[in-house]
């Protein structure tokens, strides 16, 4: 399988203690266009969700909505706005983009019941290049947890297949 699960995730520029967190995890999948910036990687990820995964979110965002937590619509996957560069503090592919570098890109959210962040690494090593998609997740209370329980399943399964999509589809 051309994705595989890391038992540790790389060293961040940006997310000290990655493992620590309440709850990581980190893919790996070759990259195939070494050339790419990692905004473009990221982007490549993020920018071209597969549709199930698109609806599972969308549905997501109905289910939490009464519970005051910030929806997913169809036009937040529509309205992704691709430029050359990123601000810290700017929205990329519907995350707030936190930090950056030439070789690692950091994003996420912060709610009421959880902080996540997403990792983006490029890395090189003997030869291989690779790309590394980690995400860590603080939970602020119960809900938060309980919240995190029910939707790692389908977290696993969407990051496997963005990272799976892109290489298939040539974008990394």
């Amino acid at each position: 399988m051309t994705v595989m699960r890391r038992r540790e995730p790389p060293e961040s520029a940006f997310l000290e203690g990655l493992a620590q967190s309440y709850y990581w995890d980190s893919h790996e999948a070759p990259l195939r266009r070494p050339d790419l910036t990692i905004t473009e990687i990221y982007l490549a990820l993020f920018a071209h969700h597969p549709r199930w995964a698109r609806w599972l979110l969308i549905l997501r965002g109905w289910i939490v909505a009464p519970f005051g937590l910030r929806r997913s619509t169809a036009s937040a996957f529509d309205t992704i706005e691709i430029k050359p560069a990123y601000a810290v503090g700017e929205k990329i592919a519907r995350f707030t983009l936190y930090a950056q570098n030439d070789t690692e890109i950091v994003t996420g959210g912060d709610d009421r019941h959880l902080d996540f962040r997403v990792s983006v690494r490029k890395l090189s090593r003997d030869g291989s290049d690779r790309v590394v998609l980690s995400t860590a997740v603080s939970p602020h209370n119960l809900f938060g947890r309980a919240y995190l329980f029910v939707i790692l399943p389908f977290h696993r399964l969407g990051v496997r297949a963005l990272l799976a999509n892109a290489v298939r589809a040539g974008r990394v």
